[in-house]
């Protein structure tokens, strides 16, 4: 074992935790009046610390603001410091449960038509007991969690760059499905029942459509772009196309754009209808993403063997 190894194995848990006090405060005193001890006693610590990591984690003189002084190396530090604190919990969460395992499980609302529901009839069928804790949101926010150790997978779109500005380090993940995009009419509507749609007959109809910022809206926007057209404003805004859905089948002059596996599961009970386009709307890859240092976790191994199936 190397001297860098061994001064780690010798910090303690507070000791380790110390940067996030450090990077939530302005001065190491508020930091010892939080953890109620002397300051001599954190200038110490951090000492230990900086000793054990081999480099400097936290900036020295005028500190500034509150939440600059960590170094970047301090930041890197306490970023993986704080998965640490979740991969912590969960040991604790399964040691006064041992009979159970828990999986902490994000998914993308367009990943329950299809991959997911599927995958985890699998899991129960091979894992029984295994408790699984289903958490629906949006991309950026999926992944985000996922960095901060706070799922143990997501089944997910691969983030875009206006959702989040760099993969997470140390993340995995593999293709495990597919949809894409479609218009849609409720039954009602007057071109529910055209074989033949221009795109420039749909500029001026009424449309039910996620934020500009959404990945979807901005699929939506490039098409009418690329075929030299202003693409139409909406009158509604909404990021569940699962309201959209219920929407354009109660308003009849009201059009959307959902996936198309949504779509089809609701075509029957909403009175739904796939509107055909010049040219087809792009797809979108499901895809498993997990944390690489979480490969040998066989409840994890589980839910990857129940995708791959």
């Amino acid at each position: 074992m190397d001297v860098l190894s061994a001064r780690i194995e010798q910090l303690r848990l507070r000791d380790l935790l110390m940067l996030e006090h450090i990077a939530a405060r302005t001065s190491l005193r508020e930091v010892a009046q939080q953890l109620h001890v002397t300051q001599p006693a954190v200038t110490q610590a951090l000492r230990g610390l900086e000793q054990a990591f081999g480099v400097r984690l936290v900036q020295r003189g005028e500190r500034g603001q509150r939440g600059g002084g960590l170094t970047p190396a301090g930041e890197a530090a306490l970023h993986r410091m704080r998965v640490a604190r979740q991969e912590l919990l969960a040991a604790q969460r399964a040691a006064l449960t041992p009979d159970v395992a828990w999986l902490r499980f994000g998914v993308l609302p367009l990943a329950m038509y299809g991959v997911v529901p599927k995958a985890l009839t699998r899991l129960r069928t091979a894992r029984p007991d295994i408790r699984v804790t289903l958490l629906e949101d949006t991309v950026a926010r999926l992944w985000q969690r996922l960095d901060e150790g706070l799922l143990d997978a997501v089944a997910s779109r691969v983030p875009v760059r206006n959702e989040l500005s760099q993969l997470p380090i140390g993340v995995d993940f593999q293709r495990v499905g597919s949809d894409r995009l479609v218009f849609v009419a409720g039954a009602r509507h007057p071109l529910a029942d055209l074989r033949r749609l221009p795109l420039a007959r749909l500029v001026d109809q009424a449309w039910v459509l996620p934020q500009p910022s959404a990945f979807t809206r901005q699929v939506f926007d490039d098409m009418f772009v690329g075929a030299g057209l202003t693409p139409p404003e909406p009158v509604i805004t909404s990021m569940s196309f699962h309201s959209n859905l219920n929407l354009i089948a109660d308003c009849p002059d009201l059009l959307t754009i959902a996936p198309a596996s949504a779509v089809h599961k609701h075509t029957a009970s909403l009175g739904l209808k796939a509107l055909p386009t010049p040219t087809q709307l792009q797809a979108s890859d499901v895809v498993l993403a997990y944390r690489r240092s979480a490969r040998t976790s066989p409840h994890l191994g589980a839910l990857i063997t129940a995708f791959a199936a």
